[in-house]
């Protein structure tokens, strides 16, 4: 027992219950969880998922004969958008249904804090009071940054940060990890994974770089990782096969994917080029979008987000085109992105690192606070799917905070990149696994960069989302490395 700490049980509950506060004060300052435009497309899927799956469970009795006649017919919805996670609208609808939204906050907080529990018994002590503190260490520093609006915030971007740190600590300690370990592990990355598509992207990018980081590979035990990592992969892909057949199955409909990387190409540049090369052509559906797009009003139209969604007679393009010219574009997506990738591939690299760079300059929180008119118009257009939303006090009051919270911000990730690589040079010798899995969390959120910048747009939201493990992890390498740095000794805790 370290002298002054006479209470260890009393001082790691005190540390618990200070990092829990922390991680919840902006819910608490709020007074109500955060929500994001795509929030209320989470509720609507996940809704309409489970009226289907208890109509086809249940099917209602057939109306009476002379019962009241139907409304009027209304031009049917022949797909559903599948860029959105299954998994996540139905797990946000089922805590929207049983338990109330505000319980998806807690279920935030309980995710990360358990894939930072589960890393620290291997940064450190693995006992479960110093594992514990180790934790709430942890949770307390990543609270300096963006993690208390992350885990009040009602979309799957939280899981990305638990991604990370369980890729990386598999990675690195698969040979010493218990059964249960590795099973909570496996199962909390692969939640993770199925929770949002950029995830399914940043683990298959994490794959060969982790196993040509991992000490596994050494101990001649490479199978073993690659089968866990490439299984939790796996099931990625096939949750969208699985989600596919589902809707044609319960809805009757196509489930159709955004073409996220045609209007990335677009955008940037080499997909424009292409087009304007290869257009007029009967063959190539995305001529379509290109001619909405080559009008006078084209600088105007050409932002990402503008071209996917809008609807505007003024900047609407691909929402403007008919269901079956949506519907080629899209399925023409993967030939479109190797043509131009063939045609231009030095021009599509350079794009690609510069939203990196771009991407990984954005770290403000103001994406996960709703603009006060959203939410009337959330529910307008989703009905009782978003009833239970609800506006807080920060959407209530003048957000001038925010560019002094982003300064204050980026100065708590700056130093922790210097404390980070000063914990390393000290426990350079004791402790090289602290190394490597350091090395495999900086590039997670170098990948997750890379990912959403490179493949969607480069936006604050995205890289928010994990740079609180910045801090988080700055914090527990140099308390594990207290013991360790000044020893010069190779062991290694069990």
């Amino acid at each position: 027992m370290r002298p002054g700490l006479a209470h260890p049980l009393a001082a790691t509950a005190m540390l618990a219950a200070v990092a829990a506060l922390a991680s919840l004060a902006v819910y608490l300052w709020n007074g109500a969880p955060l929500f994001y435009y795509d929030t209320a497309g989470y509720l609507s899927q996940g809704h309409s998922m489970v009226d289907a799956i208890s109509q086809a469970v249940m099917p209602a009795a057939p109306v009476a004969d002379g019962g009241p006649a139907p409304a009027a017919a209304i031009a049917p919805d022949t797909s559903v958008d599948a860029s959105r996670s299954a998994v996540y609208a139905l797990a946000l609808a089922s805590l929207d249904a049983l338990a109330g939204l505000d319980a998806a906050v807690f279920v935030n907080l309980a995710l990360i804090w358990l894939a930072l529990f589960l890393a620290a018994r291997h940064l450190g002590d693995p006992g479960l009071g110093p594992a514990l503190r180790l934790s709430s260490l942890g949770l307390l520093a990543a609270s300096l940054g963006a993690l208390p609006f992350y885990v009040a915030f009602l979309m799957p971007d939280i899981l990305a940060a638990v991604m990370i740190v369980l890729l990386a600590l598999i990675f690195t300690y698969l040979p010493k990890m218990t059964r249960g370990e590795l099973l909570t592990s496996g199962a909390l990355a692969l939640a993770a994974i199925v929770a949002h598509p950029s995830h399914l992207l940043v683990a298959a990018a994490l794959l060969p770089i982790g196993l040509f980081a991992s000490p596994v590979m050494a101990q001649r035990r490479l199978w073993v990782s690659v089968a866990l990592i490439g299984l939790l992969v796996g099931v990625g892909v096939a949750e969208k096969f699985i989600f596919g057949a589902a809707v044609s199955y319960f809805e009757k409909k196509e489930a159709r994917y955004l073409p996220f990387l045609t209007a990335r190409l677009i955008v940037d540049g080499p997909g424009m080029v292409y087009l304007q090369d290869h257009c007029p052509d009967q063959a190539l559906a995305t001529c379509a979008l290109y001619d909405r797009l080559s009008g006078s009003e084209r600088e105007a139209r050409l932002f990402a987000p503008i071209i996917l969604f809008s609807a505007s007679p003024e900047t609407g393009s691909y929402r403007l085109l008919t269901d079956d010219q949506q519907q080629a574009i899209s399925q023409e997506q993967p030939a479109f992105v190797l043509s131009v990738i063939r045609d231009a591939p030095l021009a599509v690299l350079g794009t690609l690192v510069r939203n990196t760079a771009v991407q990984l300059g954005y770290y403000r929180v103001d994406m996960t606070v709703p603009d006060p008119g959203l939410l009337a118009k959330l529910q307008s257009e989703n009905g009782q799917d978003t009833a239970n939303l609800r506006n807080g006090r920060l959407v209530e009051t003048a957000l001038r905070w925010k560019a002094t919270l982003s300064r204050l911000h980026g100065l708590v990730y700056a130093l922790s990149v210097v404390a980070i690589g000063w914990s390393l040079v000290r426990t350079r010798r004791a402790r090289p696994d602290l190394r490597v899995f350091a090395g495999l969390v900086l590039t997670g959120i170098v990948v997750n960069a890379l990912v959403c910048g490179g493949v969607s747009e480069p936006a604050d939201r995205y890289g928010a989302r994990v740079m609180f493990l910045l801090p988080a992890l700055a914090a527990m390498l140099w308390a594990a490395g207290q013991r360790w740095g000044g020893q010069g000794s190779t062991a290694h805790p069990a």
